[in-house]
């Protein structure tokens, strides 16, 4: 039982930094971006929406989507000179967090630990 419990802990260990990293990875780069984070946006408004769109979607529906993300970008675009310096926050933001939740994670491990340790030393007391 311990056994199960220090792997599951390992492997959710694992999956939330792989996540952080990842997360923190593509905060770095979007800080990275600056200026050009708004010249990509602009250029996806012009982006001309493709044919097969039409078999999926009702294409008013299509246009209506369209019609909210361009809205989204230039509303973007007023808070883009904010955003950018906080971008930079995200990622050391990401590993903190990740600290905090490993330390909790590593004393819940470590409680369950000691609960099977003396559950298990219960059991063999009263047999």
């Amino acid at each position: 039982m311990k056994i199960l419990l220090v792997l599951g802990t390992a492997v959710v260990a694992l999956l939330w930094t792989v996540f952080i990293a990842v997360s923190a990875a593509l905060a770095d780069w979007l800080a990275g971006q600056g200026g050009q984070l708004q010249g990509g946006m602009q250029a996806l408004t012009q982006w001309p929406m493709p044919a097969w769109i039409g078999l999926w979607l009702d294409p008013a529906l299509a246009e209506t989507l369209r019609a909210s993300v361009v809205w989204s970008v230039e509303a973007l675009a007023a808070f883009m000179p904010w955003i950018v310096p906080l971008l930079e926050w995200v990622a050391p933001l990401l590993w903190v967090i990740w600290a905090i939740a490993m330390a909790v994670l590593v004393a819940l491990a470590g409680v369950g630990l000691f609960v099977i340790g003396r559950l298990r030393g219960r059991a063999t007391a009263m047999a």
